[in-house]
């Protein structure tokens, strides 16, 4: 397997991310086919620290991608250096601490997760739609209720003005 990840000639310092189903896990490579991550729910529902694994370990035998930063204030080695001042830290929060704010952390100073924003705003999204389709659904209800009353107000003064009229042309005896 070694050979094979000298081959593939990834930087050190690289942010690697390996897309799943619904998320993408990240990474950044150590440099001897190795990969420091934030592991946290990697190994199913069980929490881990930040951690030093192999790259295939880390790949799973999915393709892996690398992220590319036009301004970076830390490269290579110095991304690594950070990397590793972190091993251990078993502090993983999916929406605020996660393995790809790490990995931003790492190359940029800012923790940043675009996948989480992503996230949030398909939420947002779904959340306003969900809103306008509830109002609607309120809108028709009285729309629908109001039509109902109309209906069954006319029909009332049609029958009122039928009786009246019968009443006219055939008074009680």
């Amino acid at each position: 397997m070694k050979k094979q990840h000298q081959r593939l000639h990834i930087p050190i310092g690289s942010h690697l991310i390996v897309k799943h189903l619904g998320y993408s896990h990240h990474g950044i490579y150590a440099g001897r086919g190795r990969v420091i991550h934030y592991s946290g729910f990697a190994h199913l529902f069980k929490k881990r620290p930040i951690e030093l694994t192999q790259f295939w370990q880390f790949s799973h035998g999915k393709h892996v991608y690398i992220r590319t930063y036009k301004n970076p204030k830390f490269s290579g080695k110095a991304v690594v250096r950070r990397m590793r001042s972190r091993m251990h830290e078993n502090q993983y929060h999916l929406i605020i601490n996660n393995c790809e704010h790490l990995c931003s952390w790492a190359i940029t100073g800012i923790e940043s997760s675009p996948q989480v924003v992503k996230m949030m705003n398909r939420l947002t999204t779904i959340g306003y739609v969900s809103s306008l389709m509830s109002y609607m659904n309120g809108l028709f209800i009285t729309i629908a209720t109001a039509c109902f009353a109309l209906v069954l107000y006319i029909k009332k003064k049609l029958h009122d003005k039928s009786k009246s009229i019968r009443q006219k042309n055939y008074p009680k005896k």
